[in-house]
Parts: C-alpha cells; structure tokens; sequence
C-alpha cells in the first residue's frame, strides 16, 4: 500500500489581513479556519497516513487562545493520521508558543525541533525529516544527516533554496544529492510540483490565499508515495482568489471604463484593478467613481491608475499640417471610432518619429 499523505503549508492562522473592512476581515479569517476544517475533512476521507504542515501554521510565534484551541481540536480530530509541524519564520519555536508546551497537542501531533530530526512511522517503512525555525531566519541544513535509503524519506520543510536569502533551509545541491522521496515545501505561496535530479518537490502554496502576491495555486498537496515511485496532486477548497487584472481603458471614458470592469469583476474574489493607456483628457477618468461603482458588485477592490496623457485628436484634427489633414482624411476612412484611434495613434506616432505600438509581435 502507498503513504498517503497530505502537504499543506502556510495557512497563517490569525493573521491581520490589511486593507480589508472589519466586515470582510472577520469573514476572510472565518474563511481560513472553514479551509483548514474542509482540508482536516479530507484528511478523514481519504485515510490520510500523515500530514504534513509546513511551518506558518499560525500567522505569530504566540497565538491566541482562541486559535490554539482551533487548531488543537482540528487536528486531534484526525487521531489515526499522523501530523508532523515545522515551525516556520511566522510562528517559530520559542517560550509561550503552543509548539513549546509538550502536553498541549495530542498524541497523533509531533513538532520538529530546530535542529534536524526525523520521526520514523515504522509501519509504513516511512521517515520524516524536518527542521523548525526559532527565529525569523534560519540557515542551510541537511547536508550532513544520514538517511536509510531502504526506508520512504520525506522532507518537511520551510523556506527557500536561494543562496543568502535568510530563509534558505537547504540547498539545491544538497536536497538532489539527498536519496529523498519526497521534499514538502511551505514558505512561497504559490502552489507548484517540479522535481530536481531524481527528487520530487513542492511548494503546496497557502492554503487560503492572503494579499495580492497569491495569486497563484492556492490550496494543498495530495501525494500517494512508495519506494521508486510517487503521485502527487494538487487539490483547492479556497473560497476566495487574490486576482491581478490589468485592463486598457485607452481613450475611453469613465462610464464606458465601468462597465468594461464589470465584465471581469465578481463578488467572490479580491481584485486589484490596474488601468493601463493613454487619455485625452484627464478628467475623463474618474478613479472615484469607478471604484465606487465597482465596490457596489465586489467583495474587495483596489483600483491603480497607470494611465498617460494620449493625443487630443479633436486638437490635432482642427490643425492646418500635415497631422490634422492625416486625422480629417482618416475620420471619412475609419469606420468605427476604436478603428479611428488606432489608427489615429499608430500615424502620429510614426509622424512624429516614434515606433507605433500596433500590437502583435514582431517577427
């Protein structure tokens, strides 16, 4: 039979999720603790062997009551699964953390030290090999330990392979050197499976994502594991998505900007609105009210305006040269005003000596 087991990471239980409305943070933190329960759930289901959560577990070394309690319950709730913790760079080992206290977990939960350990699961031939942190920063590790290579090696871990970043827990030499079956990762939060020489790795990403640089996988690791031989998949039960839109809003106007938006904003998700273009006028846009109309249909929106001053085409087009009698003959040709404006900037750029950003790519 294979080791089952489940690789989650980051899921920052208590965190102060900025910008959000008391309302929506309530809701949002509601959501992350439901996430970890549905995950716990398929834990159940599945007979997961272990679980493995890869530090960052709570948001700060010292949480609440309130959230040790949680995450106590939750995960003694799933006696028959194993749970293996590394502390992390957020919720690092030291007095007062609930990681520090032997007696408060149950006995299915074991905590890495911050010093490299392995536990041995005897009955599935498995051993899990971790490190916690018990600062914010941590250095390579691993390079010297003794791994059974009869035996199923999995790595629990937090951090980075980047030389001199302050999180970086091994290096690349060192894990494709290592005769591992399987490196669980947490620290980015961007879900992704890649390999390097034989090992197969993983960043399970966060669980439930938490700003705007999560906006990729969110979600966690589901992996059936033997000697030889590994699959892996990834599985999300996130509620909300962090989502980066971009949106041309080149010579339009407010109205015609809002219900461009519209057409790409929902209720569900968080968005973080970039306009992108050129105007004519600049008070032809309106930041506040576009975002106080999208705010009426969206769960959260945050609105940058990296727009520029374009041509004033009505100016250019009342000219005597050459540029007004070019936009005059254009006007009978073009037979929409989006066919005008293209067209229009492509023959001003070129008259005035500039590369005309048409589009396409150039072969």
């Amino acid at each position: 039979m294979p080791f089952k087991i489940v690789h989650c990471a980051d899921l920052h239980i208590g965190t102060s999720l900025s910008g959000l409305s008391t309302d929506a943070f309530i809701q949002r933190n509601e959501e992350i603790r439901t996430v970890f329960l549905d995950m716990i759930n398929f834990c159940k289901e599945k007979s997961v062997d272990a679980l493995l959560i890869c530090g960052d577990l709570f948001d700060c070394p010292i949480p609440t009551e309130n959230d040790r309690i949680f995450v106590k319950n939750a995960l003694s709730s799933i006696g028959n699964t194993d749970v293996f913790i590394v502390c992390g760079n957020h919720d690092y080992m030291c007095p007062g953390s609930p990681y520090s206290d032997p007696t408060f977990f149950s006995q299915n939960v074991h905590i890495f030290p911050c010093f490299e350990h392995a536990f041995s699961i005897p009955e599935k031939n498995a051993v899990i090999w971790g490190k916690s942190y018990n600062s914010r920063t941590i250095e390579p590790s691993f390079d010297k330990c003794n791994f059974d290579e009869s035996k199923i090696n999995i790595m629990c871990l937090h951090g980075d392979m980047f030389p001199k970043s302050d999180y970086n827990i091994l290096t690349k030499e060192t894990l494709s050197s290592l005769p591992c079956d399987y490196a669980a990762f947490g620290h980015i939060h961007k879900g992704y499976i890649s390999q390097i020489a034989s090992v197969p790795y993983a960043y399970c990403g966060a669980l439930e994502g938490q700003s705007f640089s999560d906006d990729g996988f969110t979600g966690f690791i589901y992996g059936e594991i033997a000697q030889g031989s590994a699959e892996f998949k990834q599985i999300s039960f996130s509620k909300r998505h962090y989502r980066n839109i971009s949106l041309d809003v080149s010579y339009s106007n407010t109205s015609q900007i809002i219900s461009d938006a519209k057409k790409i904003i929902n209720d569900t998700d968080l968005f973080r609105l970039t306009l992108e273009g050129e105007y004519t006028n600049p008070t032809d846009i309106n930041i506040s009210l576009i975002k106080s109309e999208l705010e009426k249909i969206a769960f959260y929106i945050d609105i940058f305006d990296n727009t520029s001053a374009g041509y004033d085409f009505d100016k250019i087009e009342s000219e005597e040269g050459i540029r007004g009698e070019f936009l005059r003959e254009l006007r009978n040709l073009c037979k929409t005003e989006e066919e005008f404006i293209l067209s229009a900037k492509a023959g001003l750029d070129a008259l005035s000596g500039r590369i005309p950003d048409i589009g396409g790519e150039i072969c």
